[in-house]
């Protein structure tokens, strides 16, 4: 337990959002972990803006956005910069929607989320339910793949459950699956978010008519390595949307510009990747600051 308190303080600390102010980021760190524990309930938080999410000890998809702003913060703050309102965020892997709330509640987009846990989609409803969203977010439950039928799912590792290997063992769900080529139009315009625990070359496999169509305008996808468990390589998944025309960036969200990469993100975690690079720069250049409540205030 102290290895995790010692973890999640290193990430508090060194936080780019949390410059200047570690120590009363440190502070709310232990504030929240205290009040959590003597309420024994979950609480209301106020995020980016106007929107909010509900919470409790242990979602870690969430607490981490508490302690720092945003978790994954580069990531984040490209979909706040880049996404437009009628542009179809679709969010594969939702866990608790952090992504999704951001994009429906705060750029104003329409979204469909992808959670195959029975459970965690509920979960992801309180939050749609709490900011209001419930008609322009779309959730669904069920997993995403390379073709439609049933898989089993981890469901004891909070956000990194994933597709069991093993089949029915213990701590799995069977799950009905679908393909983003069936659940999408390929006329509509999208902003995709992909974590699934090392599944993603599979769900790529799937939208293989919805990538070619070039209506794909960016993906934030998790490229670390996971997808080797079953049988696939980050140079795979890159490969593919290098063929399907879109290319891998970086962001910088303090100065909002965009640099080209080689390659994918070797440091691990997500890679972005856009069709449109210039049109990208742009977006991300004229979209409006936001208030950060829990970064103490910051507006980015």
């Amino acid at each position: 337990m102290m290895k995790n308190v010692f973890a999640v303080m290193r990430f508090i600390a060194g936080h780019p959002l949390n410059a200047g102010h570690r120590i009363g980021a440190l502070i709310n760190f232990f504030s929240w972990q205290i009040g959590a524990r003597l309420l024994k309930k979950k609480m209301i938080v106020p995020w980016v803006d106007d929107c909010k999410f509900v919470t409790g000890l242990g979602e870690t998809g969430l607490t981490g956005n508490l302690y720092a702003g945003f978790t994954e913060y580069q990531d984040m703050l490209f979909l706040l910069h880049a996404l437009q309102p009628e542009v179809t965020f679709v969010d594969v892997g939702a866990n608790v929607g952090a992504y999704t709330i951001l994009a429906a509640k705060v750029a104003g987009a329409r979204a469909i989320a992808f959670e195959p846990l029975p459970e965690t989609a509920d979960r992801l409803r309180d939050q749609v339910q709490i900011n209001r969203v419930e008609t322009t977010v779309d959730v669904r439950n069920m997993g995403i793949g390379a073709q439609r039928g049933e898989l089993y799912f981890t469901n004891n590792g909070d956000t990194v459950n994933k597709v069991s290997i093993s089949g029915n063992v213990d701590n799995t769900v069977r799950v009905s699956v679908s393909t983003l080529d069936d659940e999408l139009a390929t006329e509509g315009r999208y902003f995709l978010k992909i974590d699934v625990e090392g599944f993603e070359f599979n769900v790529l496999k799937g939208a293989a008519r919805l990538l070619k169509s070039g209506n794909v305008e960016a993906i934030i996808i998790e490229l670390n390595g996971s997808g080797e468990e079953y049988g696939h390589s980050n140079n795979d998944i890159h490969q593919v949307l290098i063929a399907s025309g879109l290319e891998p960036v970086s962001y910088d969200p303090f100065t909002r510009t965009l640099t080209r990469l080689s390659g994918y993100n070797s440091q691990g975690g997500n890679t972005i990747y856009v069709r449109d690079y210039a049109a990208m720069a742009s977006l991300c250049l004229a979209a409006p600051k936001r208030k950060v409540h829990t970064a103490n205030g910051r507006m980015i």
